[in-house]
C-alpha cells in the first residue's frame, strides 16, 4: 500500500481508540452509540473497498497498457515482414535481369564490372532483411516499430544491445520496459530542433541482471515538467517494473541530456 493511502488508516485507528476509551471507562452505550459503531464499521469497510478497488484498477490499467504495447509491436513486426516479402516479390524480376547482366559480363571477361554488380545486388538483398539489433525477438520488434519514428523525426541514434533470447522476464514486461523508455525519449526529442535530436540506447546482461540505459537530448523545460502530454504513465510503469524484478530505476537531467537507467533481474 502506498504512503498516501496509509493516511486513510487514521480514520479507523481513531475510531478504535474512541471505542477503546469508552470500554475502558466502562461507559454503557445506548442505541445511538451502537448505531455509531455500526456506521463507523460500515464506513471503514467502504473505505477499504475503495482503496483495494483503486489499487486493482490501476494494476489492471497498467496490464492492459502493457498488452496493448505488445500487440502493437507484434502488429508492426508483422507489417514489416509483409512489406519485406512484397518488396522481395517486386524485386524478383529486377534481380533476374541483373543476374543475367552479371553472367553476360563474366562471359565477356568483365570481371571487375561483374563484381561491382554482385556487390550492389548483395546490398539490395541485405536491405530486404528485418533489422536485428540483438538476439531477443521482443526487443527487436519494439525497435523495429520505433525505427519508423526515429526516421520521421530525423533522430541521430546510437544503439548497442547485447540481450540474449532466454530472459526470465515476462515478454509483456520486457516489451513495456523498452517501449516506455523510447516513448519518453521520443516525446522529449520531438520538442527539439532537428539538428539537436540525439538518442543513445545501450543494454547488456551483468550476471543475473539486465541493465538498460537510455540517453537523449532534451530541453530543460521538458525534463522539469511534471505533467506531460501522451500516456503520462511511462515513468511510473518503469518504476513498478524495476521494483517487481528486484531492480532499480533512476533518471536525471544534466547539460542538455536526459538519462534513464533501468536494472531488472532477468537471469
Amino acid at each position: 500500500m502506498k504512503k498516501e493511502n496509509l493516511l486513510f488508516l487514521v480514520i479507523p485507528a481513531s475510531q478504535f481508540l474512541m471505542l477503546l476509551g469508552s470500554l475502558t471507562e466502562k461507559r454503557e452505550l445506548d442505541f445511538w452509540g451502537y448505531g455509531g459503531i455500526l456506521l463507523s464499521a460500515a464506513a471503514d469497510l467502504l473505505l477499504f473497498h475503495v482503496l483495494l478497488w483503486g489499487s486493482r484498477r490501476k494494476k489492471l490499467k497498467q496490464e492492459l497498457q502493457e498488452i496493448s504495447y505488445l500487440q502493437e509491436t507484434e502488429r508492426a513486426q508483422n507489417e514489416m515482414l509483409e512489406e519485406k516479402q512484397e518488396e522481395l516479390l517486386n524485386m524478383r524480376s529486377d534481380f533476374e535481369a541483373r543476374l543475367a547482366q552479371i553472367r553476360e559480363k563474366l562471359k565477356q571477361g568483365e570481371e571487375e564490372a561483374a563484381k561491382r554488380e554482385m556487390d550492389a545486388l548483395q546490398q539490395s538483398l541485405d536491405g530486404t532483411r528485418p533489422a536485428a539489433c540483438c538476439q531477443n525477438t521482443i526487443v527487436n520488434a519494439v525497435l523495429s516499430e520505433k525505427e519508423k519514428e526515429f526516421r520521421s523525426l530525423d533522430i541521430e541514434t546510437e544503439i548497442q544491445l547485447l540481450i540474449p533470447r532466454g530472459l526470465k522476464l515476462d515478454p509483456l514486461h520486457l516489451c513495456s520496459l523498452f517501449s516506455n523508455l523510447l516513448d519518453n525519449a521520443l516525446e522529449a526529442l520531438a520538442e527539439l530542433p532537428e539538428e539537436e535530436r540525439k538518442l543513445e540506447l545501450k543494454a547488456e546482461m551483468k550476471g543475473a541482471y539486465l541493465f538498460v540505459k537510455s540517453r537523449n537530448t532534451a530541453s530543460g523545460s521538458h525534463a522539469l515538467r511534471k505533467r506531460r502530454k501522451g500516456r503520462g504513465y511511462g515513468t511510473q510503469i518503469l518504476q513498478d517494473l524495476a521494483k517487481n524484478y528486484e531492480g532499480t530505476y533512476h533518471a536525471d537531467y544534466e547539460k542538455g541530456w536526459y538519462t534513464a537507467v533501468v536494472m531488472v533481474k532477468a537471469g
